[in-house]
């Protein structure tokens, strides 16, 4: 591996432990995360408030060792005067207050829309008030570039994912699909405007596949011929339907943070369509084909469907990926940044 021992601190809330995770880790520790309803009212957001404890504090203690904090909400710690001179660095996988907006933009529910509102204010200050001496890792171009006014000491890490090399099949796919997890709100509403818009106008077969549908989403899809809904699929049954369709269509409602699935589109899928929201500047020519309304997604089927996805192809899209997703390269940056 890269040479780096990992003592790995998490909160847990129900999920199971990850066997896995002892392979990679010299000691792993778990914390309650406290999710009471008095954390609602502080001038801290609830998704860094409600992960504290007093016993990570002390395990953090017992030594030196620099502390990667995981995504802003782990950060609670990180301006704590008895970790005063440690290297401290955060993974930052949004703008979180820009992404907690944009969920009160979507959502209906009008409990839930304040709660997102509150929090994304609090996220704001919060953000705004990083320690100038904690290194930001932001994962997309477009983050770096907020992140960079607020802390000059920041870089840009894209994320890290399961592939060594594009292994996307070349030939022609019979099916259209969209995937994600469509229990988040944004997901299930871009599945049902594809449904409505693009998928009814054409007359390939179609699939949308993902956890956790809602039932909006069972009975859009129920009225299309030509759509199929693929609920709770398990990890191989989804990798089989990334390889074997002919398009994975991916457009995006924001533009927070780098939406893992778009990657493993490109190395593990044939064509992409993304809109522009979606598309990272330092992804849109990896064979990425663009296309913003409902008009230009059916354009763009229509032109692609019946290509075939060759090997050059494969070869092109591998040498642009390497550029900026190789996981070596990536993980030799943050050790030197932490070690060096």
């Amino acid at each position: 591996m890269a040479g780096v021992n990992i003592h790995l601190h998490c909160f847990e809330y129900g999920r199971a432990h990850s066997k896995e995770l002892n392979e990679y880790c010299s000691s792993i520790n778990y914390y309650p995360r406290k999710k009471t309803i008095f954390n609602f009212f502080t001038n801290l957001p609830y998704i860094v408030i409600s992960r504290t404890s007093n016993k990570l504090l002390e395990n953090l203690k017992s030594n030196n060792h620099p502390v990667l904090f995981d995504g802003l909400h782990t950060t609670f710690l990180m301006n704590h005067p008895e970790l005063k001179g440690r290297i401290k660095c955060i993974r930052a996988h949004n703008i979180e207050y820009q992404y907690y907006k944009s969920l009160a933009d979507i959502e209906n529910n009008v409990f839930k829309r304040l709660y997102y509102k509150h929090e994304s204010v609090l996220l704001k200050e919060y953000e705004s008030n990083i320690d100038p001496c904690v290194k930001i890792l932001t994962i997309s171009q477009r983050d770096n570039e907020f992140f960079k006014k607020i802390n000059d000491n920041t870089i840009l890490i894209p994320p890290f994912h399961p592939y060594e090399n594009v292994i996307a099949s070349p030939g022609i796919g019979n099916y259209i699909l969209y995937h994600g997890d469509l229990s988040v709100r944004e997901n299930s509403l871009i599945a049902e405007e594809l449904i409505k818009n693009v998928f009814n106008n054409i007359k390939y077969n179609c699939i949308v596949a993902g956890k956790k549908p809602p039932a909006s989403l069972y009975r859009v899809a129920s009225r299309s011929a030509n759509v199929k809904l693929v609920a709770d699929p398990d990890s191989d049954k989804m990798n089989d339907l990334v390889k074997n369709a002919h398009i994975n269509i991916l457009p995006s409602l924001t533009t927070n943070g780098f939406k893992l699935k778009h990657l493993t589109a490109l190395y593990a899928g044939r064509f992409c369509i993304l809109n522009h929201t979606a598309a990272n500047s330092f992804i849109e020519n990896a064979h990425v084909h663009i296309a913003d309304s409902y008009s230009e997604m059916v354009n763009q089927i229509y032109n692609l469907i019946n290509e075939e996805f060759t090997d050059e192809m494969i070869s092109s899209r591998m040498q642009i990926l390497d550029k900026d997703f190789s996981n070596q390269v990536n993980a030799k940056k943050i050790i030197d940044l932490i070690f060096n």
